[in-house]
């Protein structure tokens, strides 16, 4: 996808529209998931001020150090602009500018931008209304088209095949710790060609901080075991939270378990084109909270996935977007009661012109490891 100038072309005139209905003059991009949505160059950003400019009056600019030259051959620039280390890089964004006759009253910036390089481009723009360029492109990124639809089917798939093979029988687990765990779950994604892999792996009482960092925490019979995890495969993102058990999990864990596979199956039948997002999770956290546990619900029921992990909009209370097909999305529900337990069930769910299905096929069902 990355080498389709004619495909990005299309993604660049559909933003030039945006700019043109919200009076914005000129968009500054740096390395982020806004640069790989429009151009499909995929680099991490570093000290060195790289951009993807683009005119609403016609023309889009790449501007870079030296090093990235080759690598920046791709991007659908009509014109590249390169400097060397020990050189002003703001100068040459100048000089671009003067050349081009551009003399914008509004610009756009990155929201992801450092300030280092933000506070430099507003030194350039003094008399400019500068804003956030997030308005240009999230509408667009809401609904995937085709060939995204196939790349997230794919990463589910091969997430799904990771998360097997990491887990292999189970009980070579015992005793190891979260961060071994997370280590192998990293190496079978980067296998299948998932990458910037990460996970929250949650041994035991771990699993009721929502967003545990893995650790020295071992895991040991008698214990859960909470992954939540993914990363991206041709750019577009995978995420699911999946639960084991080593040895016999008690009567407690067992009915939060249930609930939760119960209040997930609730968040399915209502994310139909039609009804909102929140009423997916009015539905899920509606159950949820009529079994006694809402309060220990504590986060949205879900979050829009695309080239980012977490995107917009939202499964949340207040959020009136329409389900409409293209739109990808989590559902997450969970119960964490603070130094005893936690669970979440994720499905990663995709909305066409048929329905919505879940992409993943890992079982729902708690696995349940013999030790």
């Amino acid at each position: 996808m990355a080498d389709n100038k004619e495909f990005f072309q299309k993604r660049i005139e559909r933003v030039r529209k945006m700019m043109e209905e919200r009076g914005q003059e000129l968009l500054f991009l740096t390395p982020s998931s806004y640069m790989k949505y429009l151009t499909g160059y995929a680099v991490r950003g570093d000290e060195r001020f790289l951009t993807f400019i683009l005119s609403r009056q016609g023309g889009a600019f790449a501007l870079g150090n030296e090093l990235y030259r080759q690598q920046m051959e791709g991007i659908p620039a009509d014109a590249f602009y390169f400097w060397s280390d020990g050189e002003d890089p703001f100068l040459l964004v100048e000089q671009l500018l003067r050349e081009q006759g551009i003399s914008p009253k509004t610009v756009a910036l990155d929201p992801n931008m450092p300030a280092r390089f933000l506070v430099r481009l507003g030194e350039l723009f003094p008399q400019s209304r500068i804003s956030d360029g997030a308005p240009l492109m999230d509408p667009l990124r809401v609904y995937k088209d085709e060939a995204e639809r196939q790349s997230m089917i794919k990463a589910c798939r091969k997430a799904d095949e990771a998360l097997r093979a990491a887990l292999g029988d189970g009980k070579e687990w015992l005793g190891r710790t979260e961060e071994e765990f997370l280590a192998r779950l990293v190496y079978e994604m980067s296998r299948r060609g998932i990458q910037n892999g990460a996970a929250c792996v949650c041994a035991g009482a771990n699993a009721a901080e929502p967003h545990h960092c893995p650790g020295q925490s071992r895991i040991e019979k008698g214990m859960s075991l909470l992954v939540d995890f993914g990363g991206d495969y041709e750019n577009y993102n995978t995420d699911m939270t999946r639960n084991f058990f080593f040895g016999t999990p008690g009567q407690e864990y067992l009915k939060l378990y249930r609930i939760l596979q119960e209040a997930l199956a609730l968040g399915k039948l209502a994310a139909v084109a039609g009804n909102c997002l929140q009423d997916v999770d009015r539905a899920v956290r509606g159950h949820i909270a009529a079994q006694g546990y809402g309060q220990y619900f504590t986060h949205r029921t879900g979050h829009g996935i695309g080239i980012d992990c977490h995107e917009g909009p939202s499964v949340q209370e207040g959020e009136t977007t329409r389900i409409r097909p293209g739109m990808t999305f989590s559902i997450e529900p969970g119960i964490y009661i603070p130094g005893k337990l936690g669970i979440r069930l994720e499905d990663q769910m995709m909305v066409t012109e048929a329905g919505t299905k879940a992409l993943h096929n890992y079982p729902l069902e708690l696995v349940v490891i013999d030790c």
